[in-house]
Parts: C-alpha cells; structure tokens; sequence
C-alpha cells in the first residue's frame, strides 16, 4: 500500500515567507514508509514530553492539555496502523476484509 504513495517533496517545516529560505525542510525523494516512521517516532516523544509535562499543569490547563496529548495519541495510531497494515503478514483482501490466502 504505502508503495502507491508518492516520495516527499521539499517543503519548508516552518513557512514564513514562501520566498525565503528557511532553516529546516523536508527533503525531496523520501518514501512514504520512511516518513510515516519518523512522523511516528516525533508522535511518540510528543506523547512522553506531554505526559510529563501534564503533572505540572493546573487543572484547567491539565484539562486542555489532555485533549491537546489526546490528538497526538490518535494521530500516532493512525500512522502506526498504516506502517503495521502497509506490511506484508497484514495485508488484508480488500473485498473480505481478511488476509489473503498464501
């Protein structure tokens, strides 16, 4: 599945000025297996980092922090379940819904 994506293209992280160069950027030509990983990887440090962070907040913060760290929970399970459905012991037959005979 993830071999139907196209490669990265270049994009700025931060666009300030569309014309100006910036410090950081996605690199051309990366698979889209490879970015899913790393996209997974920033979720998971996003998720520790919150959960310390969470224990030093005060309840209306902590309360809107949750549902901050929430969407990166969310976010992380989406692209995991695409890496972990995108390999090959998991692919499923489209028309049943079940892995498809060897």
């Amino acid at each position: 599945m993830l071999d139907t994506l196209a490669f990265t293209c270049a994009k700025p992280v931060t666009p300030e000025a569309p014309y100006k160069p910036t410090l950081f950027a996605i690199q051309p030509g990366i698979t889209a297996q490879d970015a899913l990983v790393y996209v997974s990887n920033l979720l998971e440090t996003a998720e520790l980092n919150g959960d310390e962070i969470s224990l030093h907040t005060n309840p209306v913060e902590r309360t809107l922090f949750w549902g901050m760290l929430h969407s990166v929970e969310v976010a992380r399970a989406v692209v995991d379940a695409l890496l972990e459905g995108a390999s090959p012991s998991n692919q499923l037959s489209p028309a049943l819904g079940n892995p498809p005979d060897g």
